[in-house]
């Protein structure tokens, strides 16, 4: 079973009808069966004569779809890192520039990802929790919350480069056990870095938190539009401003041990709409088309300086 996104069949949906002209006249291309592990995204392509707009949802959830090449869309759909297996629909409307709409469905269908365990120890002070220290975390959710509550068109261009150059000390989606107690899964990859090290942004997109919290530690927040955020913890200095405006490569912080944490490291997340996905699949597949100069840079961000 392949480990991105397994294809089958090609749902083509025509209108036909004897009362509309040939302009309204239009053909639908799109996958019928997609399926997707645990963590990971898929690019979802919709093709047409003519499209205008295609609009997704699934569920109560909204699939951001953007325009790609000449006559297709695009969106980006991901499953969260413990999303139940199984089956589920996503509804397309697409609409051709005569004002006319074809609605299918696609069928997702989840799959279970093997993820890793791991077990580490930290200070009491971040194990056994006050009331005082449990309201803050309630107010830090609410934060985050806040910041992964608006969107806007797509910002972001392919492809996504990482933040620092350093390798994994802690991949996403292990199950971790702290003090011998396990929690929730690692939602980002912890990246080694030296404590003043530069984070960089994965691609454009706009600051919409920026702050300190009692695990995060200092944190900025990209929505890159679309649905899509990038997250960056345990820093020891930002470089930006709540609300700018960035761009892929700019320098966005310092990485640092900020936060609930056993060493300096940048931990490195992902998020698209409410799905916890591993900030490397940004790079692994949405980097078709990249130019030479961001190929270059992808491949210095990903040796070791150590």
């Amino acid at each position: 079973m392949s480990a991105v996104c397994t294809v089958i069949g090609l749902l083509a949906i025509y209108l036909s009808s004897s009362d509309v002209s040939a302009v309204e006249l239009f053909r639908l291309r799109l996958p019928a069966h997609v399926e997707i592990l645990q963590g990971e995204i898929v690019e979802l392509k919709v093709f047409g004569e003519d499209l205008s707009a295609v609009e997704g949802r699934r569920g109560k959830e909204t699939i951001h779809f953007y325009p790609s090449r000449p006559a297709s869309f695009s969106a980006i759909v991901g499953a969260d890192l413990e999303a139940k297996p199984g089956v589920s629909k996503i509804t397309i409307k697409a609409t051709n520039q005569a004002g006319v709409y074809r609605e299918a469905e696609v069928i997702l269908k989840t799959v279970a990802k093997s993820f890793r365990q791991e077990s580490f120890t930290v200070a009491e002070a971040f194990d056994q929790l006050s009331p005082e220290t449990l309201e803050r975390i309630r107010r830090d959710r609410a934060d985050f919350g806040l910041a992964f509550s608006t969107t806007w068109a797509p910002l972001w261009e392919a492809p996504f480069i990482r933040p620092v150059s350093q390798e994994f000390s802690s991949s996403f989606g292990y199950r971790r056990i702290i003090n011998g107690t396990p929690r929730a899964p690692h939602s980002g990859a912890d990246l080694r870095s030296p404590i003043g090290t530069e984070v960089r942004a994965a691609n454009h997109g706009r600051v919409v938190l920026l702050g300190d919290y009692f695990f995060a530690g200092k944190s900025v927040v990209l929505n890159h539009g679309g649905g899509l955020y990038t997250t960056y913890f345990h820093l020891s200095e930002f470089k930006v401003e709540a609300g700018a405006m960035v761009r892929r490569g700019d320098v966005i912080a310092l990485s640092g041990m900020s936060g609930r944490v056993t060493g300096p490291h940048l931990h490195w997340g992902a998020r698209l709409g409410s799905a916890r996905v591993d900030p490397f699949e940004l790079i692994h597949k949405l980097s078709m088309g990249q130019s030479k100069d961001i190929r270059e840079l992808n491949r210095a961000l990903s040796e070791t300086e150590q």
